[in-house]
């Protein structure tokens, strides 16, 4: 099996009622609970886009961030049993701040991911010896559809940090 089936996906009820416009019509585009959902209102593309009624969709079909954060804590300690866990993410100074923030604001117990993360375009760089080296390089077809969605990109972004890893040097 391919890590990239060992997956976790959830959807987050919102904790604020307040948004930035641009940034939800980013994030919406790859929202599952909006699969089936008919309406200008919720099409981020669309002139009519509504964040507030998005924002009350998620209200409705998310869940808790605590559950979310509980769950994801324990398919980490499951997964990565016999392991040290690494964020590894592009830009990981990205991703990372969202997860650590909800791991502090939501879940009792130590991050079980710590407070570090590897950026996968820097370990890249790093590796290649050439601060120009672009991921593109690495031949990993983009499959992800929809665009922005939060399981899709990890899996992409997975698939780019074993084809680095590939590259290390075996002793």
């Amino acid at each position: 099996m391919d890590d990239t089936d060992i997956q976790f996906y959830r959807e987050i009820k919102p904790v604020s009622c307040y948004f930035i416009e641009d940034a939800m019509r980013v994030g919406s585009l790859g929202l599952n609970c909006l699969n089936g959902v008919t309406g200008e209102e919720y099409d981020p593309r669309g002139p009519y886009f509504n964040p507030g009624k998005v924002l009350i969709l998620l209200g409705d079909k998310g869940d808790t961030p605590s559950n979310v954060m509980s769950d994801f804590a324990s398919w980490i300690r499951v997964n990565t049993r016999g392991c040290i866990p690494v964020e590894a993410a592009f830009p990981i100074k990205f991703d990372g701040m969202y997860t650590a923030w909800y791991f502090d604001n939501f879940y009792q117990e130590k991050n079980p991911l710590g407070f570090g993360g590897e950026d996968i375009g820097s370990f890249y760089r790093g590796l290649s010896s050439n601060p120009q080296a672009s991921l593109g390089k690495l031949g990993v077809e983009d499959k992800r559809n929809p665009p922005h969605n939060a399981l899709q990109d990890a899996i992409y972004q997975a698939e780019q940090f074993a084809e680095i890893l590939k590259l290390i040097p075996k002793k």
